[in-house]
């Protein structure tokens, strides 16, 4: 993989969320990746979804938090 995951996540964490406004994200941000390279996307989601799935299940079995994810794209 070109760039580690987390380098990527770092620049939409929000760690304050009264400051946060969804109107300050642009629909045309691909987060510095070239639309043209799919190959590194695509590795980029499969890991994604992997930790991802890691994480969740680590919420369930807290059964404490909750996490909301907002997926914007094109129709």
């Amino acid at each position: 993989m070109a760039r580690p995951l987390a380098s990527l996540l770092e620049r939409y964490r929000i760690t304050d969320g009264k400051k946060f406004r969804l109107k300050q994200i642009s629909p045309a941000d691909t987060g510095g990746l070239d639309p043209k390279v799919e190959d590194e996307a695509k590795e980029l989601l499969a890991a994604g979804t992997e930790r991802l799935y890691e994480q969740q299940a680590k919420l369930y079995a807290e059964d404490r938090w909750a996490v909301l994810l907002i997926f914007q794209a094109m129709d």
